[in-house]
């Protein structure tokens, strides 16, 4: 095999040999009690870099390799694996939130469970069927000054200021 396809191949198994020690770590520390996978893979973060610093500084480079080569070996292995991390992440969320958005779809004003949307403040979400205070625009009637389209007390100063 030509020194540039054996310099890919290393960039690229340097790039394969990081991503299967940080999956052995996380795969370790998934079922241990208590916040442990963070640091261990943090630790291991570092171990991995100043093991590779060791031996950049300290294993003379074989007359076959050709540095060009190992980037770009590198740099498309790296390319892949995050395309594929991509698209795990975007299957797992899909299929995380399928429920939701099926019922989203299904009826917009209701959760999962099938129970009417609630505001930060646990009332209803404006036009659900029954709710006093909403009219069919979506308007709320509750006889405060807010839902008359006033708005809050506004505190700036609209004489001098700094910025002006």
């Amino acid at each position: 095999m030509s020194g540039p396809a054996l310099s890919a191949l290393a960039g690229a198994g340097l790039i394969v040999a990081s991503h299967l020690i940080t999956l052995l770590v996380a795969r370790a520390t998934a079922g241990a009690p208590g916040p442990v996978a963070a640091p261990a893979l943090a630790l291991s973060y570092v171990l991995k870099v100043f093991v590779l610093g060791w031996v950049l500084l300290t294993v003379p480079a074989p007359p076959w390799l050709s540095p060009g080569w190992l980037a770009a070996g590198l740099l498309g292995a790296l390319a892949v694996s995050l395309v594929l991390a991509g698209r795990t992440s975007a299957r797992r969320t899909r299929a995380a939130l399928g429920p939701v958005l099926r019922a989203r779809q299904e009826d917009p004003r209701q959760d999962p469970q099938g129970n009417p949307q609630q505001d930060l403040h646990g009332r209803r979400e404006p036009g659900v069927p029954g709710d006093p205070g909403a009219d069919p625009h979506g308007n709320r009637h509750d006889g405060s000054a807010r839902s008359a389209g006033a708005p809050a007390h506004d505190d700036r100063r609209t004489g001098r200021h700094e910025h002006g």
